[in-house]
């Protein structure tokens, strides 16, 4: 396999962005509405306006941007989270697939490697497993309903541990493998 399609982090970065847009969807920031209108409407910018919770870990809107047929809620903490969770889930995918393009010099590879895949996988009941318990019904909802504040944290914490998983089995961060690929200095040694 060539080492331009060894690890393909534009892959995991789009993997990462589209996770990202998808979150913002489920929890009902960024939504389709028609007919497409353009503007930006700003309501009262103020810390507590900002921290204000809709539910657990997730916040008001302090603007409204309509782009044609998008409506973005913009809530800074929704986006924050939002941007941990793309940023985590692009960093496990480039682990992922370079672990599998690479399973000579990591200690885990061949089809092996995607099992560090999973908690990517399982990220996404961050915003979707309530959706899905409705399937379930009202006695399936009351049983996981306390479950459900403790989703985004859990994600976020499987997450980062998956990725330190990979780090230690040798995929490199983003970060390194795009200085080693476009032979780019490390800032700090320049």
């Amino acid at each position: 396999m060539s080492e331009a399609r060894a690890a393909r982090p534009w892959l995991a970065l789009l993997a990462g962005a589209g996770y990202g847009l998808f979150y913002l969807y489920a929890i009902g920031d960024v939504t389709l509405y028609g007919p497409p209108h353009w503007g930006a409407y700003l309501t009262e910018v103020s810390l507590e306006r900002i921290f204000t919770a809709r539910s657990t870990l997730m916040f008001e809107a302090i603007a409204v941007i309509e782009l044609g047929w998008v409506v973005w809620l913009f809530s800074p903490l929704n986006l924050f989270l939002a941007l941990i969770l793309a940023g985590l889930l692009a960093a496990n995918m480039h682990g992922v697939l370079y672990i599998r393009a690479h399973p000579k010099q990591c200690q885990v590879g061949g089809n092996k490697a995607f099992i560090g895949a999973l908690p990517a996988l399982f990220a996404g009941g961050a915003c979707c497993a309530p959706s899905l318990i409705l399937l379930l019904g009202i006695p399936g909802l009351g049983a996981f309903g306390a479950l459900f504040g403790w989703l985004l944290p859990i994600s976020i914490v499987v997450l980062g541990i998956n990725r330190i998983w990979q780090h230690g089995h040798g995929a490199p961060s983003m970060l390194e493998y795009a200085r080693q690929r476009f032979g780019l200095n490390n800032p700090s040694t320049a």
